[in-house]
């Protein structure tokens, strides 16, 4: 099992990871960003979480919530993620989050998940404590993707696949219609289905995406040339140099294959006359 770094994870987007909204800076060293979205549910008050609205230092508007003191909050990601049966993915709490008040994070995506995340937020504390809205500055968790050694299968017939969202466990709670509102509204329902192209066909489509495989694109251009004829000459220059690192490995390995295995003289020796007889006192 080994983690994917930040250009593991770029070059596995649109394969075996769909991740939707990306915002800049969603994708870390080796891990992804969660954010907060519009719905949260506290556990304490069974009823879901009031949006607020304030204006940050530049006068731009920001949404977030307030979990009550002593309280736990479910709350769901802004973003859709979905992985293929060779990843799983492990959450880790934000160090900032933990010191303001919150409890530690121990879960986990599976294996052929698809849709939001429910994550569910400890305030320890004794005093509210805000969360801010999509905001990748203010994230709930890391998410980090972990490729299996082989791929995962599952041959039981019972086995009962995760339910996207994880609204089961509001089962028999107060304030449930609230939550199954939110998520039925036309413009959230895609957060929901468990069905991987969509979010596919919505990651592809994103400006974001596009935007981010265009820099990848670029700064390989940008390594090889500005200009067109220099990049075919730098291809032609690599080309050539993995050319004769080859035939130079070759050479060796033929060097060496040579000195293992010496050639044997085959040269047919004389032999002596068998017949002849050689006096004691002959000089012949």
């Amino acid at each position: 099992m080994s983690v994917l770094s930040y250009q593991d994870i770029i070059r596995e987007l649109g394969k075996g990871i769909y991740f939707h909204p990306l915002k800049p800076g969603s994708i870390k060293d080796c891990d992804l960003c969660l954010t907060a979205g519009e719905c949260a549910y506290s556990l304490e008050e069974e009823r879901r979480l009031t949006i607020y609205t304030e204006q940050n230092q530049q006068g731009e508007e920001r949404k977030y919530f307030d979990i009550p003191k002593k309280d736990t909050a479910l709350v769901w990601t802004s973003e859709s993620v979905s992985l293929s049966n060779k990843f799983r993915g492990p959450l880790y709490s934000v160090v900032k989050r933990v010191s303001d008040g919150l409890g530690h994070i121990g879960t986990r995506v599976n294996p052929e998940w698809s849709g939001v995340l429910c994550i569910a937020l400890h305030n320890v504390s004794d005093k509210p404590i805000r969360i801010y809205v999509e905001d990748v500055n203010k994230p709930i968790a890391y998410l980090a993707v972990e490729q299996l050694s082989s791929r995962c299968s599952n041959p039981s017939n019972n086995h009962k696949p995760d339910i996207s969202g994880r609204l089961d466990v509001l089962h028999g709670r107060l304030g449930r219609q609230e939550v199954d509102d939110y998520f039925s509204h036309p413009d959230n329902v895609w957060m929901m289905d468990n069905n991987k192209d969509t979010l596919k066909q919505l990651m592809l489509d994103s400006k974001e995406y596009k935007e981010l495989k265009k820099g990848v694109k670029d700064t390989l251009l940008g390594f090889l040339g500005s200009d067109q004829q220099t990049r075919w000459s730098a291809i032609g220059s690599i080309a050539g140099t993995l050319g004769i690192i080859i035939s130079l490995i070759a050479l060796f390995k033929s060097s060496d294959s040579s000195n293992l295995n010496p050639k044997t003289d085959t040269t047919p020796q004389r032999q002596a006359n068998p017949n002849k007889t050689v006096s004691p006192g002959s000089n012949k």
